[in-house]
């Protein structure tokens, strides 16, 4: 009997052997198209998909040797625009070419960037023979040619050695089979970078649930364990989805771990709309909403039942469906109560519109509608980080407004003793203030330019003699700047007084906008106004500012139909803060304005004796 099983493994391997020889010698023929991929050693990652030709197998029952067979009714990948082929029972055959060019033997490694995959098997044809290795989500971790979240398969090649690659595929769940060949020491730094990102997302999951557990123990508020629960569930959800749980939770699982997925994230949508019925207190501030909501967190809890007893590729597909339309009738009852001022109602529909967004990304991507890349593979997780944020700082709020509710009870208990004499207190105070604040009217509007806002004759009066004082004491000087508006009058004739009054408005607000906070912008009626300007050292610096202040009122105003311009003739004079007084220097910049307007009006005169 040992002889024959030898005699039998001798005639396979011989089989093997020819089978790997005939494909060496054919391939130049066979992978005319794609080009072959030749290494050197020098390459980092390199995207397998311009290399691939692909074939379907709806039965699955192709072996490699029939395979091999059948090279030419591969089709290139190329023409694709990704290699997502969305939920189906098809297995999928890839093949590439490849030679090394390296001067030395070399260490690569393919990678499944989809974490997600039933079964992958890798078949390398050389002159060796046919090498296997397998991997896959529904294999026991221990049995997988590599430890890793995704599927991973190890390449050793010598210098010119040529090799023909099959990956074979089958999955449950959506069929992506992007791929990247890296050299192994790359691939262990681009590893490791990819735990760290994970492990923040888990870190600040446990951390948001362990958080609002707490708060669950002290207050007993159903919302936080609804909220602990919907995060529970969807984290479990989303360690299905990149692996890790697999690899670390439930790694002899095997086809079992395939239920997880559907089943963790059919709850959560369940229980998101449970926590959203206490988030927003929908049973008291919006009874029909409420109604609504019952009945659909009712069909969500069968759509996770459901997951249970139909097959995979349904429960799959149930749960992208589902979590789509629970995430999208919250995101409808969070303006809903948006509308009816509905406390955390706001956060609460940025929470789940950052999901939606995600989730709608993941599905397409799922049903191959979209391309799979590092944002829509990773979509559900991004989106899911924002939501578990904004929704534990939705509770956070909460909970800050319990306490406030409760202190004002304690005021309002502690006040009523009190009441009758603060209510006569509170009058007094209230007149007070209203006969003040009326004052204050009063002084303001006396004080103030009725059509623009800004300073009257008597705010300007008032202002250039304590600026005068000012000056004095500090040995500097003054500028008053007065500032008559050149072809207002035509504006008032062509487009009437009512547009004229907004050109003085903007001008205003432009003057305004231009002073500096110590500096008085005044309107002495008409279409002059006065800039006063304190702290001046050079006489200079004011002819600058007078020459920028130009420009910014010779822009152009812009009305609903209208498109008008005004100059400005304007004259300057000077004050140390004892000669000349307050009246004289008024004079003066009314005389060096005047000479200005007399010389062909738009420009600036100091003045001078």
């Amino acid at each position: 009997m040992p002889g024959k099983f030898a005699i039998a493994g001798f005639f396979v391997c011989l089989r093997l052997r020819l089978l790997a020889c005939m494909l060496v010698l054919i391939s130049p023929m066979a992978a005319a198209e794609p080009p072959v991929l030749r290494i050197d050693g020098s390459q980092s990652a390199i995207d397998l998909q311009p290399y691939i030709r692909y074939l379907r197998d709806p039965t699955g029952s192709l072996q490699i040797e029939q395979v091999v067979q059948r090279a030419e009714q591969f089709r290139s990948a190329s023409e694709r625009r990704d290699l997502n082929f969305g939920y189906t029972h098809d297995h999928l055959w890839l093949s590439f070419d490849l030679v090394s060019t390296a001067d030395e033997l070399s260490d690569w490694l393919i990678e499944m960037r989809y974490s997600s995959l039933d079964r992958v098997s890798l078949y390398s044809v050389g002159a060796d023979g046919i090498q296997v290795q397998h991997s896959g989500d529904t294999l026991a971790y221990g049995e997988r040619s590599i430890g890793h979240r995704n599927p991973l398969f190890a390449l050793r090649l010598a210098p010119g050695e040529q090799r023909r690659l099959f990956i074979r595929a089958h999955s449950e769940g959506s069929l992506t089979l992007g791929s990247q060949l890296w050299p192994a020491a790359d691939f262990q730094q681009h590893s490791q970078k990819g735990y760290v990102v994970l492990a923040l997302y888990f870190g600040a999951v446990l951390a948001l649930g362990s958080y609002n557990l707490l708060l669950f123990a002290v207050l007993r508020e159903r919302s936080f364990i609804l909220y602990v629960c919907f995060v529970a569930s969807f984290g479990v959800g989303v360690l299905a989805i990149n692996g890790l749980g697999a690899q670390y939770l439930w790694p002899n699982l095997g086809t079992l771990g395939n239920r997880l997925l559907p089943l963790a994230l059919s709850l959560a949508a369940t229980l998101g709309v449970l926590f959203a019925r206490a988030f927003l207190d929908t049973a008291r501030r919006a009874p029909r909403l409420d109604r609504c909501l019952c009945v659909w967190a009712g069909l969500a809890a069968l759509a996770t039942l459901a997951t249970l007893a139909i097959e995979v590729q349904r429960a799959l597909q149930l749960m992208s469906i589902a979590g789509l339309i629970t995430t999208v009738v919250l995101l409808v009852s969070g303006l809903i109560c948006v509308a009816r001022r509905v406390p955390g109602a706001r956060i609460f529909v940025l929470a789940w519109l950052a999901l939606l967004i995600g989730g709608t990304l993941l599905a397409l991507r799922n049903f191959g509608l979209i391309p799979s890349n590092f944002v829509t593979v990773n979509a559900m997780q991004i989106g899911s980080a924002m939501e578990m944020l904004l929704l534990s700082l939705g509770l956070a709020a909460r909970f800050n407004q319990l306490k406030r509710l409760q202190e004002e009870a304690q005021k309002q208990a502690l006040a009523a003793a009190l009441e009758q004499e603060k209510v006569l207190e509170q009058r007094v105070a209230e007149r007070t203030d209203a006969l003040a604040e009326a004052n204050a009217r009063l002084e303001a509007q006396a004080m103030q330019d009725p059509l623009t806002g800004l300073g009257n004759r008597t705010a300007l009066a008032n202002h250039l003699q304590q600026a005068m004082l000012r000056t004095r004491r500090r040995g500097e000087l003054l500028a008053l700047v007065l500032i008559d508006l050149d072809g207002f009058k035509d504006i008032n004739d062509e487009w009437g007084h009512a547009v004229g009054d907004r050109v003085l408005i903007e001008v205003a607000a432009r003057l305004q906008a231009f002073a500096r906070g110590s500096d008085l912008v005044a309107r002495l009626g008409g279409d002059e106004f006065i800039l006063l300007s304190e702290g001046i050292h050079e006489r200079q610096e004011v002819l600058v500012l007078a020459q920028r202040l130009l420009h910014v009122i010779g822009l152009p105003v812009v009305l609903e139909e209208q498109r008008v311009s005004v100059g400005a003739s304007i004259g300057i004079s000077f004050s140390d803060g004892i000669a000349p007084d307050s009246e004289t220097l008024m004079r003066q910049a009314d005389q060096a304005m005047y000479q200005r307007k007399r010389s062909g009006k738009q420009g600036v005169v100091l003045y001078s004796s």
